[in-house]
């Protein structure tokens, strides 16, 4: 029987210590899943030491490498890890998934929830479920130290869509308790044309491998984000602004969406992001085997690409990303993501209108130009 007031979250990385600790702060029985027994021994104990906007220790009830045991009874499931390892999350967690459960992804990036219904179908899995994602993660945080993460933000006004928009309510009064600023979006359009990891993250680390590779130690929004990358930022933000236009999607382009999440001031990205209070402590990644390109280039870029090209509307910044990327990590990403071989674009597309666009998207004469 489903407890209520149990939790489980999957991975133990930055996201799902901060993700634990915090419903174990606010009175959660929680559990946290680490894909490995070596994640699970690098933790002393089963407290962990929350600071930042909240400052206390609190225990889990445990951290476990048995999803099974994790799962088991969990009402809510909190899915922290990165996206691109959604697949295999929902393969192992399929054989003991329990009727009433809700999954949500944090984040489910570009239509997380239709790989992960896709994994599961395939896995058998014919349980009463309510899988769910979130547009971003909820927390800016970090984790330097196994056990202690720290929380600097709590961001205001995130979306959560059920894949099935019937329920995307029910979410919203599941987490409501513990965030009482998120809202329910229209469906899962909304929140994956609401990605703005595959804005904020690739492009810096491209911008910037080399300082990376030698493992320099320097502020990301601050520093690694320099007027002349803000200024492709935007243009890659148009593009995905655009394609959300002619599916009549309502996104906020990047400045407007850093005002309303955290309060930014300034007229150009580069100003905000300067005077975002949230970002000032933030790093760059200390290695180039980031998520912040092994996550957001599969799972934003591609299938943003995917469904402009499904259009027949171009996405040349993005689409440079994606093969600089995969030049420079000798991989092909658009192959490895989420494209149209492993996502339903006419279904998706099919659930808007799409409208007829003009100006600075350029429209392809066939969908296989």
């Amino acid at each position: 029987m489903l407890k209520k007031n149990k939790v489980a979250v999957i991975s133990s990385g930055n996201g799902g210590q901060a993700m634990a600790a915090y419903f174990a702060y606010k009175g959660y029985d929680v559990s946290l899943y680490a894909r490995e027994k070596a994640r699970v021994d690098m933790f002393s104990s089963n407290v962990l030491h929350l600071s930042g906007v909240v400052n206390a220790s609190v225990p889990v009830r445990q951290i476990s490498c048995d999803m099974r045991a994790v799962v088991r009874d969990a009402h809510l499931i909190m899915v922290t890890t990165p996206s691109q390892y959604h697949p295999i999350v929902a393969a192992e967690m399929a054989p003991y998934l329990q009727d009433g459960q809700i999954i949500l992804l944090n984040p489910g990036r570009t239509f997380g929830t239709c790989e992960f219904h896709r994994v599961l179908h395939a896995c058998g899995c014919n349980r009463n479920l309510i899988v769910a994602e979130a547009e971003t993660f909820i927390f800016t945080c970090r984790c330097n130290q196994v056990g202690r993460p720290v929380i600097y933000k709590i961001k205001d006004h995130m979306k959560v869509a059920a894949h099935d928009s019937a329920y995307t309510q029910q979410v919203v009064q599941t987490l409501s308790p513990v965030f009482p600023t998120i809202t329910g979006a229209k469906d899962i359009l909304e929140t994956g044309f609401g990605n703005m990891g595959m804005i904020f993250h690739p492009l810096p680390v491209l911008m910037n491998l080399t300082r990376v590779e030698r493992k320099e130690q320097f502020l990301y929004y601050k520093n690694a984000i320099s007027p002349l990358v803000a200024q492709m930022l935007e243009r890659m933000d148009a593009e995905r602004v655009s394609v959300a236009k002619a599916m009549e999607v309502e996104t906020l382009p990047v400045v407007d969406w850093l005002k309303d999440k955290y309060g930014s001031t300034g007229q150009t990205l580069y100003e905000c992001l300067q005077n975002t209070e949230a970002y000032s402590e933030v790093y760059t990644p200390s290695d180039i085997q980031t998520r912040y390109v092994l996550e957001d280039v599969p799972t934003g870029c591609v299938p943003m690409v995917a469904v402009g090209k499904h259009l027949g509307i171009d996405m040349p910044m993005t689409r440079a990303v994606i093969g600089w990327a995969s030049a420079a990590y000798n991989r092909d990403f658009y192959a490895e993501g989420r494209n149209e071989t492993k996502i339903d674009l006419q279904t998706l597309t099919g659930r808007k209108k799409v409208i007829p666009l003009s100006g600075p998207v350029k429209l392809y004469r066939s969908l296989t130009s």
